[in-house]
């Protein structure tokens, strides 16, 4: 009989030089090698079935050790931890966890070593995954489950244009997070996907972890979540004096989220681009709007299916 040991999923950690917000995933997993690293499609598929139905490490105390110092902390009834503490330049590697009781939580090898961001750039780009950085066909469900369940992390296709123009943005000094509606349930496999296909090193920051019941009746049902206008509420918050660049597309509720953040930060966002992955007519009435606000903020907008060439040395011309 096989013996569930408990992992960690997505730990990351980001700081503004003052403080630093450390955040993961707790879970109980039958599955241990999670490299996603030349799997095969049989692999693949076993492994994404171990993510969705590991069980939550739920309201438990545990010890972080790093390189230099501990931090404690308590899941969440999903298993999740938010901890913000007070920066120490010396902590750069995440060395083990405890829970209470004495238990070890099982760490990949190498998984979180460069998990730990300071971020001094005065300008961030904050992006979306699927459908604006890799290609996950989020809007014909059949093709996503088929997609994520088979295709193997070095077949997954990169959105080259906008992958550009992420790559091109940081060489210019800009900061990279990434934000996305994916469950940590899938970070392994998409911390490989930006790796192999060489994204530059940021925060991968995703939605609360599901169980496989409950990720089907999501998909059933549709149900709108908040996960990325609370994560980008949080961010702003811990970097108040920076500015933004929002990148995502028209697949879900991006240019809605952005346009309701820019209204409460109206002088934090520089610029909002969204791929239009899918004709949408629905979408018309609320690019207008959008359009009409960003124009009036001076907040540079792109809405549609090519980036214009005259859009990267625009937003390099306004580098800080």
């Amino acid at each position: 009989m096989s013996i569930r040991k408990p992992i960690i999923l997505g730990f990351q950690g980001i700081s503004n030089g003052r403080k630093t917000a450390y955040f993961g995933k707790l879970v109980y997993s039958l599955g241990l090698d999670l490299s996603f690293e030349n799997y095969s499609r049989v692999k693949t598929f076993k492994s994404i079935v171990a993510l969705y139905t590991a069980r939550s490490v739920r309201s438990m105390h545990f010890l972080l050790r790093f390189d230099h110092g501990n931090i404690s902390g308590k899941t969440d009834v999903s298993g999740s931890f938010w901890c913000e503490v007070d920066f120490d330049l010396r902590q750069t590697q995440l060395k083990q966890i405890q829970l209470e009781g004495g238990e070890i939580i099982h760490i990949t090898d190498g998984s979180y070593r460069n998990s730990i961001h300071t971020i001094t750039a005065q300008k961030i780009l904050i992006s979306d995954l699927d459908d604006t950085l890799i290609d996950s066909f989020v809007n014909s469900k059949l093709k996503q489950l088929r997609s994520l369940l088979f295709t193997t992390v070095e077949n997954r296709k990169v959105v080259k244009q906008t992958a550009a123009f992420v790559r091109q943005q940081a060489q210019s000094g800009v900061a990279t997070l990434y934000l996305s509606n994916s469950e940590q349930n899938l970070y392994p496999m998409l911390s490989r996907f930006l790796a192999i296909n060489n994204f530059p090193p940021g925060a991968l920051m995703l939605r609360q972890f599901v169980h496989l019941r409950n990720w089907l009746w999501s998909k059933i049902s549709r149900r709108t979540n908040t996960h990325k206008r609370t994560m980008l509420e949080k961010i702003i918050e811990l970097f108040p004096d920076r500015q933004y660049m929002l990148l995502g597309d028209n697949t879900q509720r991006d240019l809605t989220i952005y346009l309701n953040v820019a209204r409460q930060h109206p002088r934090s966002i520089q610029c909002v681009i969204i791929r239009q992955a899918t004709l949408k007519k629905s979408n018309e009435a609320l690019v207008t709007e959008a359009a009409d606000f960003f124009q009036k903020n001076n907040i540079t907008f792109f809405y549609g299916t090519e980036l214009p060439g005259d859009l990267l040395p625009a937003l390099a011309s306004t580098q800080l």
